[in-house]
């Protein structure tokens, strides 16, 4: 295994007139599990923009993982055309519901991806089969059929190109945390799974942690070149530890990404920042330089694009 490449490819959105319900999805927000998307999840819903009927104690919008943490995708990598019968499933459930308008074919598709999930099956992708019946049963939102919409689920990087061009008008917040401090995470189920789809196939001989470190350059890496190259003004990086330690001077610059009115005030007592710099605690001699090097510089340029105004985002 060698550390040479700094950059990967990608390897992959009386009478009362009542109103038409937002289509098209507003704004995804994705990024390595544990990097903090929570907090951005909890500020935007709090800011009026629907996050989905669905979710887990982290914000994560659970029909998202039912459809797209699939456990042949993670053997044999994702065919466009099922990641697009995704995305638009996943558009319909949010917007008019699916419950009665399934196809034959959409149907066994569900069905076997609830089949697949606990408590009958063992694919552990962090949904239960609830949340698979839960998709298939859904209606139109109960309330805020006319608010901008969207979903957070940290994996929503992995699937980007494809997500990027069924939804060409959804703006997306790639949520970075230390690299460092990742490394340490016990978060790893996507360098565990995904991985190999960014030239990182396991080694045994290989701790987690090293694992891990690459895996989080690779993938922010491949993440911010996308996003550069062909998502101009729809792609935000946001810092977590920056938003952390200074949330008012980074809220107007979100506002304005999200096309928020001006008087959109910041939601109060979100954050509650943990592990900000666990890898104090560890002994990082036990990376080899050059990853160390790869980390950090990739950390500086991720800084700088924090501190870009809106106006000039990727």
């Amino acid at each position: 295994m060698t550390d040479q490449k700094y950059r990967v490819s990608h390897p992959y959105l009386s009478i009362r007139v009542a109103t038409p319900p937002v289509t098209n999805p507003h704004v995804a927000i994705g990024g390595l599990g544990g990097s903090g998307t929570r907090v951005f999840a909890a500020t935007l819903s709090e800011a009026g923009i629907r996050l989905g009927a669905q979710l887990n104690v982290p914000l994560d919008n659970l029909w998202f993982t039912v459809l797209f943490k699939r456990a042949d995708w993670i053997q044999h990598g994702a065919p466009a055309a099922e990641v697009e019968i995704a995305a638009k499933l996943l558009r319909r459930a949010m917007t008019t519901g699916l419950c009665g308008t399934l196809s034959v074919e959409e149907h066994a598709l569900l069905m076997c991806l609830r089949d697949l999930l606990p408590p009958n099956g063992s694919w552990q992708n962090g949904a239960r089969a609830a949340d698979a019946e839960s998709l298939i049963n859904s209606g139109p939102p109960k309330v805020g059929s006319d608010q901008p919409w969207g979903w957070k689920e940290p994996n929503t990087h992995v699937f980007l190109p494809h997500l990027a061009q069924v939804f060409p008008e959804c703006r997306y917040i790639h949520v970075v945390r230390d690299g460092l401090d990742m490394a340490f995470s016990k978060n790893t189920w996507q360098a565990r799974h995904w991985s190999h789809l960014f030239g990182l196939p396991q080694d045994p001989d290989t701790s987690l942690a090293l694992h891990q470190l690459r895996y989080w350059i690779a993938a922010n890496s491949a993440a911010i070149d996308f996003g550069r190259a062909h998502m101009p003004g729809r792609f935000l990086v946001m810092s977590y530890e920056a938003y952390c330690a200074d949330p008012e001077r980074h809220w107007p610059r979100l506002r304005r990404f999200l096309d928020l009115p001006d008087h959109t005030s910041l939601p109060a007592n979100l954050l509650q920042p943990t592990t900000i710099g666990r890898s104090k605690e560890h002994d990082i001699s036990q990376f080899p330089s050059d990853v160390v090097t790869r980390a950090r510089d990739l950390q500086a340029e991720i800084d700088a694009l924090h501190y870009l105004n809106a106006a000039d985002c990727l």
